[in-house]
């Protein structure tokens, strides 16, 4: 089985929301505690937390959990990525975002099967279009080493068509990321 590196990006501005996602409610868990109790699910050869140092401060964390302080979080996920690669040892990442409350072990699971070092694996909604998480194989490695900008890994996954797998999900609704208040009061309703 590959080696995979779990990369949960949480050093985001949380703009849209107007208030930080890190700690918003869903079900009695901050988003972060979801995310972190649903990669714990999961068999990953390691989790790495990316965080900014202030979004760090005060919060209980796992001892098996590599913890990496992004500082240049207003630079945009680029910084998060770039970060959250150099410090996996895995063959290969899996990027999560934090603000995706209703992401299950089985979405997650359901990936697996196209796993490779070669392959850029992520689920796709009913429109057919990419959504996140997202693994690329370590062939990309350096490439998202490089990243910029505010996109975080679009752009190496836009470069290479052909390592796509794409994976239908069956439950579309796990895959909405919650990014304003409006889109916050649907889920809580």
């Amino acid at each position: 089985m590959l080696k995979v590196s779990a990369i949960i990006m949480a050093s985001g501005c949380s703009l849209r929301m107007g208030t930080n996602k890190l700690f918003l409610d869903y079900q009695g868990e901050t988003f972060l505690e979801r995310t972190l109790n649903l990669t714990k699910k999961v068999p990953f050869f390691e989790r790495i937390l990316v965080i900014s140092p202030e979004n760090l401060q005060g919060l209980k964390l796992p001892t098996d959990l590599k913890v990496v302080q992004n500082t240049e979080a207003q630079k945009g996920q680029s910084a998060s990525v770039r970060l959250g690669t150099k410090a996996a040892t895995g063959e290969g990442y899996l990027y999560l975002t934090i603000d995706q409350p209703r992401l299950t072990q089985a979405v997650l699971e359901s990936l697996f099967s196209a796993y490779s070092k070669k392959n850029i694996v992520f689920p796709i909604d009913q429109r057919e279009a990419p959504c996140s998480p997202i693994f690329f194989g370590e062939i990309f490695r350096s490439e998202l080493l490089k990243v910029t900008g505010v996109s975080g890994g679009r752009v190496v996954r836009n470069n290479h068509p052909e390592a796509w797998r794409k994976i239908r999900v069956d439950t579309p609704e796990c895959l909405v990321d919650i990014d304003t208040p409006a889109e916050y009061q649907t889920l809580i309703n």
